[in-house]
């Protein structure tokens, strides 16, 4: 009888640890792709950053060629 209650309590003991190690995977997962999604945006925010540079300096270029801007 004692076997048993031991067996009964190991087997407790490993679903208990084999549950927390899936919860774990689970949460690494969900914060790798919040992060993933993260990144994502702040590579955006920084290529429109550029690409509106890029066109100020393109309008402030023709303007000034064209005669519109003044000194």
């Amino acid at each position: 009888m004692g076997l048993l209650i031991a067996l009964g309590r190991g087997t407790v003991v490993s679903a208990a640890v084999l549950l927390a190690f899936a919860l774990l995977k689970k949460l690494i997962i969900v914060f790798g792709l919040l992060l993933a999604f993260i990144k994502f945006a702040i590579v955006i925010a920084f290529l429109l950053l550029f690409i509106s540079i890029a066109v100020a300096i393109v309008r402030d270029w023709s303007q000034s060629k064209n005669g519109l801007k003044d000194v």
